[in-house]
């Protein structure tokens, strides 16, 4: 058992050094592809990401009547934040929007002598975007609430773009690891075609099929290995 695990392991060394030129195309064949493969992938993910990450963004504002007095309204958002959909609810009082009104327009129009006119606003976020709507829908039949502005449209866009970078990219990813399976795996069958006499006069002396074999395996693996470690390197940098 050890004087044949012994002749593998000298085999597949002999032909690593021997071959040298078939072992140099074979990694250069892995490395090629799994650049080609891994860019893609960290591209798509990148896309992924920012695809996912911008419905995220999307909230829910939800202005009340003028005349609601601020125990109302904070019993509301006592109300929206019980919602299991609820993420966070934050209240704008109406003396803080009123004051940032006035410094956005300080340079234009002196706002300080007219009545404040705005309501005070909650605004709603929630765990999953495509949450939001059910949320809107709900807080528009309150006897509270004046207007909600939930981006309904918008958000759908941006969720059918996710979507679809989704979708592709995985679809892309798969492609593209089937097509650096296919130029793997030629590489490996020319360097078995190169060295079929080896693999005959191994059959004529005698060896079993798995140590006719296991050299091979083991150069592929290694093949495989020093490929990846040198396609890690510009795949991760990049």
């Amino acid at each position: 058992m050890l004087d044949r695990l012994f002749f593998i392991l000298s085999e597949t060394l002999m032909n690593l050094r021997r071959h040298s030129m078939l072992q140099l195309a074979a990694v250069s064949t892995a490395c090629v592809a799994l650049i080609l493969l891994g860019s893609v992938g960290m591209m798509l993910y990148k896309l992924d990401a920012i695809a996912q990450s911008l419905p995220r963004q999307f909230e829910t504002e939800v202005f009340l009547k003028p005349n609601v007095p601020r125990e109302r309204t904070l019993a509301l958002q006592k109300q929206v934040e019980a919602m299991p959909e609820v993420a966070s609810v934050q209240l704008v009082p109406r003396e803080q929007a009123w004051e940032e009104e006035k410094r956005r327009y300080a340079g234009e129009v002196n706002l300080s002598d007219l009545p404040n006119p705005l309501p005070d606003k909650l605004i709603v976020r929630t765990h999953q975007p495509e949450q939001l709507p059910a949320v809107a829908a709900r807080l528009r039949g309150h006897s509270d609430v004046d207007e909600v502005l939930d981006q309904r449209g918008t958000l759908e866009r941006v969720l059918a773009v996710a979507r679809l970078v989704r979708w592709l990219g995985l679809s892309l990813v798969s492609l593209l690891m089937l097509s650096a399976l296919v130029l793997i795996y030629n590489a490996v069958r020319l360097t078995i075609f190169a060295r079929q006499l080896e693999v005959r006069i191994m059959a004529l002396v005698g060896a079993t099929l798995r140590t006719i074999r296991m050299p091979f395996i083991l150069e592929g693996a290694t093949q495989g290995g020093l490929g990846g470690i040198l396609a890690a390197a510009p795949v991760l940098l990049g």
